[in-house]
């Protein structure tokens, strides 16, 4: 039988193997507080130089060391080069993607962020994601009036970090946000922001009228596959893409990924209303009186007449920036119709101009679903 100290050699020798293994793969002790921050992913119509995207990952790299307890991670890895990958391609991680990162690297938060440049204004969205559960843990956002001022990007950015770790300036955690909570910041029509990783249009609202409504946030684009399976887990569509529209969800299955959703973000996420939808799908206050939404031209600005669904965005938005509210998949929408549900837009099948217009509207079963039918959100 082994003595005391060779049992202890032994001891030693495992603890030795293991603590190299670790050092090989990436994961390195101490490092549990360190943020990967990926490079930021341009959105809108607006021009961002690459100037300032190496300006405001530099500032939030910065940003996150100067946390107490916290560090920026430096090095690379093939999981950080996968992630990043994902969240170019869609805007997206998806939560195995988010968990090999953490394995691999050791670190305990990913930092990913959008920019969007609305009248000279740069918009950073950001989200931090929890490398232990996969998901999404916060999220924020700031608007910097100038790039140039490195002072005030700098403040700003730092900001950003606390309020995405939950922490205040000592490291000291600090009472999370109210759930259910809406976006505060600058609202101007037709103002493009992504908090949760949906790439959100600000349609400011009209007091009058059939469709009088208040301000809200549409998505910009129909809820992607992409985004349904970093919610839901699966992708029922007939058609598979990433960035094909997520089809053949029933009403109340939208309703139970709009659940998860908010659970997830703390926000209230819904489909819009049968006025918030027509109303942006005319254009918003923007409104040109277009019979389809964006032009009156229909192959500009629809898929329609065809065999499947195309990816969102790729053809021309109407007056607000908004893509598809005519053709690709009907949407569903929030009001009843008696025991039925309503949706509207018209969908890649449809040969029926009527059925692409801005009035274009039917209705079925909560429970119907088919590969002609998606939606898209709102966050009041």
């Amino acid at each position: 039988m082994p003595s005391d100290f060779l049992l202890n050699i032994m001891m030693m020798k495992n603890v030795y193997i293991l603590l190299l293994a670790m050092i090989y793969a990436g994961v390195v002790y101490g490092q549990d507080k360190a943020v990967a921050v990926l490079d930021p992913r341009v959105i809108g119509g607006g021009t961002v130089s690459s100037n300032d995207k190496v300006i405001i990952k530099s500032s939030m790299k910065k940003a996150f060391t100067q946390v107490n307890g916290y560090e920026a991670y430096s090095r690379t890895a093939q999981s950080l080069f996968d992630a990043e990958a994902a969240f170019q391609r869609s805007g997206h991680v998806d939560e195995s993607q988010i968990k090999a990162v953490g394995k691999q690297t050791g670190v305990a938060y990913i930092c990913v962020f959008t920019l969007s440049k609305e009248n000279n204004e740069l918009v950073v969205n950001s989200d931090i994601l929890n490398v232990v559960t996969g998901k999404i843990e916060n999220s924020d956002f700031v608007v910097l009036f100038d790039v140039t001022d490195r002072e005030n990007v700098a403040k700003q950015c730092q900001a950003l970090a606390y309020s995405l770790l939950g922490v205040n300036h000592t490291g000291a955690t600090v009472s999370p946000k109210p759930s259910g909570g809406s976006l505060v910041g600058n609202r101007r029509n037709g103002e493009v922001c992504s908090p949760d990783g949906i790439e959100l249009v600000y349609v400011e609202g009209t007091g009058s009228g059939v469709m009088a409504t208040k301000g809200f946030y549409i998505g910009k684009y129909e809820v992607t596959q992409a985004q349904w399976r970093a919610i839901m887990g699966s992708n029922p569509s007939n058609f598979r893409g990433d960035n094909l529209p997520v089809e053949t969800v029933s009403w109340n299955e939208v309703q139970e990924f709009l659940t998860q959703l908010n659970q997830k973000t703390g926000r209230n996420y819904r489909l819009p209303t049968e006025a918030e939808w027509e109303f942006a799908a005319r254009g918003g206050n923007k409104s040109r009186g277009y019979e389809y939404s964006g032009s009156n031209d229909v192959g500009s600005v629809a898929w329609y007449d065809s065999k499947r669904t195309q990816p969102v965005g790729t053809k021309t938005p109407n007056e607000l920036g908004i893509y598809d509210m005519s053709g690709n998949v009907w949407e569903w929408c929030e009001d009843a119709d008696g025991s039925y549900r309503v949706y509207r837009g018209g969908g890649w099948h449809d040969g029926t101009l009527s059925y692409l217009s801005v009035t274009g509207r039917y209705s079925s079963s909560p429970n119907y679903r088919n590969d002609f039918l998606g939606f898209r959100v709102v966050l009041p």
